[in-house]
């Protein structure tokens, strides 16, 4: 999957603003304004500090929001996003390589052309992301 670039890691978040000050320690900086994805009932944040992964913190747009069962369990890292030119045929190459299965099959989304999420046989989730032009 050589044609899979890294992009970021995701991190789930009860308050983008509180866990931004954390970050902001250790040199993180805001990429992007905060944005609101009503698809994926989350809005986030990307951030960045040179030498470090970037990250893209996420909060719950309500109280029934898709976070609740990863922060009740106390995870915050739980996806790594790699970029993809075309999710579809990537989908189906993990899915026979790497017997990867779709959680959340390709939605558009706000801050990119088209997400999906598929977890690995090793639990490891990760979403493909597919740049807007």
């Amino acid at each position: 999957m050589k044609n899979l670039k890294f992009n970021h890691i995701g991190v789930a978040t009860k308050n983008i603003n509180e866990e931004l000050k954390i970050f902001e320690i250790l040199g993180y900086k805001k990429e992007s304004e905060i944005f609101i994805d009503e698809n994926q009932g989350i809005k986030g944040i990307f951030i960045s500090a040179a030498g470090q992964p970037t990250l893209e913190l996420l909060e719950n747009l309500n109280d029934g929001g898709p976070l609740n069962n990863l922060l009740k369990k106390g995870i915050k890292f739980y996806h790594l996003a790699y970029e993809s030119q075309n999710i579809e045929e990537d989908i189906s190459r993990l899915e026979k390589v790497a017997g990867a299965i779709v959680v959340s099959p390709v939605k558009i989304a706000t801050y990119y052309k088209k997400v999906a999420f598929l977890l690995l046989k090793n639990r490891t989730l990760i979403e493909l992301v597919e740049i807007k032009e």
